[in-house]
Order: structure tokens, then sequence, then C-alpha cells
């Protein structure tokens, strides 16, 4: 998947529950900026959403140190039709939760 190369900002609506907990991180040095901690918990969920289809977080480590030696070939590893499917059934409830 390709990322776009100048990409546009975004809006995220937080509870003011998690904005101040992001923001009182940010106040002790945790982060440099609110947009930073914002960056590092998305980094944490994709994280845990790769562990979580991968079967677990050291399949997922292993799988990316394999993938640093360049000794694995994804496709090999990952089946593209369940991974796709799970997706979109994940899209689709967080859009059917959102109202949409």
């Amino acid at each position: 998947m390709n990322k776009p190369v100048h990409p546009a900002p975004v809006a995220v609506t937080l509870s003011p529950e998690d904005a101040f907990d992001l923001q009182t991180r940010v106040e002790r040095g945790e982060f440099s900026s609110l947009e930073e901690a914002v960056a590092a918990e998305l980094a944490e969920l994709n994280y845990r959403r790769a562990a979580e289809i991968m079967g677990g977080g050291d399949k997922l480590e292993s799988f990316l140190d394999e993938l640093e030696a360049e000794t694995v070939n994804p496709e090999d590893c990952v089946d593209a039709e369940t991974f796709f499917a799970e997706m979109l059934t994940d899209l689709k409830a967080r859009a059917e939760a959102a109202g949409e």
C-alpha cells in the first residue's frame, strides 16, 4: 500500500479524558507535541492490529525480523484474501458504530 507523498492534515476528535491524558504526557516531556503523541498512539494501535492479524506479538516480531533480513517473501506468509476480508469487516463495523 502506498502512502501519499504529501498527506493533507487531518482533524481528530478525542474524548476530553484522552485529550487531557495526551496533553499531560506532552507536558511531562514524554512527547514533544500533541501531534507526536497522537501519532505515537496511532502507531501503537497499528502495531497491535498487525500483531492480532499475525497471531501474536512474537509472530509479528519474528516476521518483521525476517523481512528486515530479506529472507522471506511477505506474500508467502500473509493470506491477503483473509487479511482484506477481516479489514473490510472491521471497517464496516466501525462505520456502523459511527452511524455511517
